[in-house]
């Protein structure tokens, strides 16, 4: 891994709840739309929201499925138990594909300060 891919990690990092990702473990598909949700929603910065089309999640997440109807149907079966294990997620199913609102991540960002002990 070079330096500035680390470092784009690092500064993009997002964190993910270790409980759902456990929910989830049974199905790969849902594990991959709640790790993709988890980055895109915090990203969305018009509030009327980003349109995704059923074409662009298929293409991302469906290549193994044939027909475009077989996709949707279990995209959006996992979509729900997503949605059961981050309920912040803004989404909605929207003629020709989802509509992503502005949310928080799955687990807000802590900071932690740390007392140097110097008492200048």
């Amino acid at each position: 891994m070079s330096e500035d891919f680390f470092d784009t990690l690092t500064r993009h990092a997002v964190p993910l709840d270790y409980r759902a990702l456990a929910a989830l473990k049974h199905s790969a598909l849902a594990l991959d739309i709640y790790t993709w949700l988890a980055h895109r929603l915090q990203r969305v910065r018009d509030h009327r929201g980003t349109k995704v089309s059923w074409s662009n999640l298929k293409e991302q997440f469906g290549q193994d499925y044939g027909r475009s109807k077989d996709f949707k149907k279990s995209f959006r079966l996992a979509l729900k138990q997503v949605c059961l294990v981050y309920p912040d997620a803004n989404l909605r199913d929207v003629p020709g594909g989802l509509l992503l609102k502005p949310s928080h991540a799955p687990v807000r960002r802590t900071e932690i300060l740390i007392d140097s002990g110097s008492t200048d």
